[in-house]
């Protein structure tokens, strides 16, 4: 889910806290019976330790992304809480196996090819992943082991949840989550100095658009404003004007609906009537990405998943003052959201899937979640996590918080073919962007067509 990673490895004060956390925890049991929601602490979910060391010794391949173990958010997460697990389950051995997130699909579906898949993996939401393992029958669902050990699913955001399931029938649990490219990150310092205010919550597109046009100056190469234009930037803009670009079965194709094309060509115009945006082509001709734009004060606002924090945080230092707001919202009365979603699974092929379930209760509870964010970067698809006082010291998350309250639910097409389908509707549009193409209902009807060409293509 992250698009930027947090480079660090375990250092002498971590592994301070690593034991003082061990410490703490050492007092209970991590029981397969456990019934209702999790305090929060590692292995908190109840049940008692001898309960506990009923369960049949076991050792368990873990996938996931990330590579290097220690390196990065996610890697660093698992090196902290792997020891922690294991010595409040000692019958259980993790084995850590990352391969890099490009290459992590590829890698799981070679292990599965082979016979040498392991036993609990990570999973997302992001390119239809999930959706497309289990259509291959690589995950178990989850549903009779959740029920018979009573396990609260209601600790956790119902959009993460019900983002995980397929066919009715639940395939992971959230193991990190955010509202998408919902925030609206700006350049606090100009937007002051320009006299048109700060963005806030009850902004609409318009009041956004007579603000950026304050701070924008192209001819000297400074824009006000980035949508993004990736297919999910694209589904928050339509949502904004108060549409969807997927049936709610995921097999039809919206993308030339009224509200789709009012919010293309907002996007369009952004570009090349307002010129608030840079386009496309002179972002990677000048700025090389627009995260670069904004981080070197070429572009003063745009939108960004959470993560894009650590971006801010790490490169703008004191550059200029920076923050994030909810994205100004459209003439549909909402910014405009889509969960994204990281999950934690367990493969049909595992021999120990009791043993597998507490190790993805245990990556999944309040604790790790807040891990996550005091590492550095998205964090756990719970409200107890995003409500944490641990979490809100962060004034910015508070913005993150209010984002993921209203965060609107996501439609995953029902063939997972998502990498065609994002593929073709962002090299379509990217002319449109350009100015090389009006953003006419004749060329949108075109386009749908071609979408809807992969939509009718079967399961992989």
């Amino acid at each position: 889910m992250d698009g930027v990673k947090t480079r660090m490895a375990l250092s002498r004060r971590m592994m301070v806290r690593l034991g003082a956390s061990l410490a703490a925890v050492t007092g209970g049991g991590l029981a397969l019976t456990a019934c209702g929601a999790s305090s929060g602490a590692p292995g908190s979910a109840g049940g008692t330790g001898d309960a506990n060391k009923a369960l049949a010794p076991a050792t368990l391949r873990f996938h996931h992304r990330g590579g290097q173990p220690g390196v990065g958010q996610e890697p660093t997460l698992y090196q902290e809480q792997i020891p922690l697990f294991q010595a409040k389950n000692p019958n259980i051995k993790i084995v850590d196996e990352g391969f890099t997130g490009e290459d992590y699909y590829t890698k799981i579906t070679v292990l599965s090819a082979g016979g040498t898949l392991g036993d609990v993996m990570w999973t997302s939401v992001g390119g239809g992943g999930i959706y497309n393992l289990v259509a291959q029958k690589m995950l178990v669902a989850l549903d009779p082991i959740v029920a018979r050990d009573k396990f609260d699913l209601a600790q956790y955001y119902k959009g993460c949840i019900d983002g995980m399931k397929r066919d009715g029938k639940l395939y992971g649990i959230p193991f990190k989550a955010h509202p998408g490219v919902g925030p609206l990150y700006y350049n606090q310092t100009e937007f002051e100095r320009s006299g048109g205010g700060v963005p806030d919550k009850s902004w609409t597109l318009d009041r956004f658009i007579d603000a950026a046009k304050r701070v924008s100056k192209p001819n000297e190469g400074i824009y006000g404003y980035f949508p993004a234009t990736t297919q999910k930037a694209i589904l928050t803009f339509t949502r904004s004007f108060g549409g969807e670009l997927l049936d709610a079965e995921g097999k039809k194709s919206l993308l030339n609906s009224p509200q789709a094309i009012a919010a293309i060509t907002w996007m369009y115009e952004a570009f090349n009537k307002h010129n608030i945006a840079p386009q496309p082509k002179v972002v990677t001709a000048n700025m090389q990405n627009p995260d670069l734009g904004f981080v070197n004060g070429k572009i003063l606002s745009g939108k960004w998943g959470t993560s894009f924090q650590n971006v801010a945080q790490n490169q703008v230092k004191d550059s200029f003052k920076w923050f994030a707001a909810i994205h100004p919202k459209g003439p549909g009365g909402v910014p405009g959201s889509d969960y994204e979603i990281d999950a934690d699974s367990i493969t049909q092929v595992s021999k120990f899937p009791d043993q597998s379930f507490q190790w993805v209760k245990w990556l999944t509870n309040q604790e790790s979640g807040i891990r996550l964010g005091e590492i550095g970067g998205t964090i756990g698809g719970r409200p107890d996590v995003y409500k944490s006082e641990r979490i809100l010291k962060d004034p910015i998350r508070k913005v993150f918080l209010e984002a993921m309250e209203t965060a609107q639910p996501g439609r995953a097409l029902y063939n997972t073919r998502m990498g065609e389908y994002e593929k073709e509707i962002q090299d379509s549009l990217l002319p449109v962007f350009n100015g090389e193409q009006q953003p006419s209902k004749s060329f949108l009807d075109d386009l749908t067509r071609k979408v809807q060409v992969i939509l009718d293509r079967p399961l992989p």
